[in-house]
C-alpha cells in the first residue's frame, strides 16, 4: 500500500516538469533599430590658443566702459592651461565729479585703464552644447586665478584677477568664449586707500595654432 502511495506522489511531482519540458520554446526576439553614424569632430593638437574679446568693465566709482582684451595661452594638458593677458579701457567720470561741478580728478591720460598679467585655468566642465536633436558641438567651463599689475590714476599697481570662463567649439581650430571675471587692486584716488572690485564680462574668439 505504502509503495503505490509513493508511486502517486512521485507522478504528481513528475507532471509540471513533463508538461514544461513538451512546451516549444519562445522564439527569438530581435529588435528593430536603424544604427545611425555619427561624425563627431576632433579638436586639432595643437596646444596655443590666441584669443581678442570686447565686453564691459565696471571701474569702481568711475562707472562702466567698453573693455578689449587679449589673451594668448598654452594648453598644458586636457584639465589645465597658462594664459598671458593684456587687457585696456577707459574710466568715465566719478558721481562727485558730475554732482560736484569740481575739477577733473583726472586728465584724461590718467583714466586710461591698462591691465598685463598671467593666470593659471582649469576646466571643470568639459562637455557639449546641443542645437536641436541633429547637432551639437563640444565646450568646456573652466575656473581661472592670476595676477598682474594695473596702470589707472597714475598708479601702478599689482591687481588679483579671477573668474570663469564658458568656451564652445564652433569647429575643430576656433572657439567662442564668454568670460567673466574681476580685477581686485587697491587705490588712492578718493585720498583714502581702498580694495576696489572692477567686474568684466566679455564676448570673443580664440584660434588655435
Amino acid at each position: 500500500m505504502e509503495a503505490w502511495i509513493q508511486r502517486i506522489f512521485l507522478i504528481a511531482a513528475l507532471s509540471p516538469l513533463s508538461l514544461l519540458a513538451q512546451t516549444p520554446s519562445a522564439p527569438l526576439i530581435t529588435p528593430d533599430i536603424t544604427r545611425e553614424q555619427i561624425d563627431e569632430d576632433v579638436l586639432d593638437s595643437e596646444n596655443w590658443l590666441l584669443g581678442v574679446r570686447g565686453g564691459v568693465l565696471s571701474i569702481e566709482d568711475f562707472g562702466s566702459s567698453g573693455l578689449l582684451a587679449a589673451q594668448l595661452s598654452y594648453q598644458i594638458n586636457e584639465s589645465f592651461y597658462l594664459s598671458a593677458e593684456y587687457a585696456m579701457a577707459k574710466a568715465g567720470r566719478t558721481s562727485f565729479e558730475d554732482l560736484s561741478g569740481a575739477a577733473p580728478l583726472l586728465t584724461d591720460s590718467e583714466r586710461e585703464w591698462r591691465y598685463y598679467g598671467a593666470h593659471i585655468g582649469y576646466t571643470l566642465l568639459p562637455g557639449e552644447v546641443f542645437f536641436g536633436r541633429d547637432y551639437a558641438m563640444n565646450s568646456g567651463l573652466s575656473l581661472f586665478v592670476g595676477g598682474g599689475n594695473v596702470d589707472f590714476a597714475g598708479d601702478n599697481v599689482f591687481a588679483l584677477h579671477f573668474g570663469s570662463q564658458f568656451r564652445l567649439y564652433t569647429t575643430d581650430w576656433l572657439a567662442v568664449e564668454l568670460t567673466f571675471s574681476d580685477y581686485v587692486f587697491e587705490t588712492t584716488i578718493l585720498a583714502r586707500n581702498k580694495t576696489t572690485h572692477n567686474l568684466a564680462l566679455a564676448l570673443g574668439v580664440a584660434l588655435y595654432f
